[in-house]
């Protein structure tokens, strides 16, 4: 059997750093497993991160696919921290949002 070479693309690797990239920004990961050529991320319900062939790909919320390399774990940690983690809410726990509220 024929060993890769050490150079060769480590998917695992590459996910693992996204992984801690993630962390780093407040986004807590479900689950990631993989090989060396190719693994994956739940970042959050609907949002999964395949890494192969040097690349992460993911869909974003109305299903168009996203690349970017897998050499810039921090950049597609950006990426995804914009989509799922936004900066700000619309709407707040426990607080109402109509103007006046009558009873009819």
């Amino acid at each position: 059997m024929k060993h890769r070479p050490r150079h060769a693309f480590c998917a695992e690797r590459a996910v693992t750093a996204l992984w801690d990239e993630l962390v780093a920004v407040a986004a807590r990961p479900m689950y990631q497993a993989g090989t060396s050529e190719l693994a994956v991320i739940s970042v959050m319900r609907g949002i999964n991160v395949w890494c192969r062939d040097g690349k992460f790909f993911w869909n974003d919320l109305v299903g168009s696919t996203v690349t970017h390399p897998a050499s810039d774990p921090a950049g597609a940690a950006q990426l995804l921290s914009a989509l799922t983690f936004p900066l700000s809410s619309p709407f707040q726990r426990g607080r109402h949002h109509a103007p006046s509220l009558t009873a009819a």
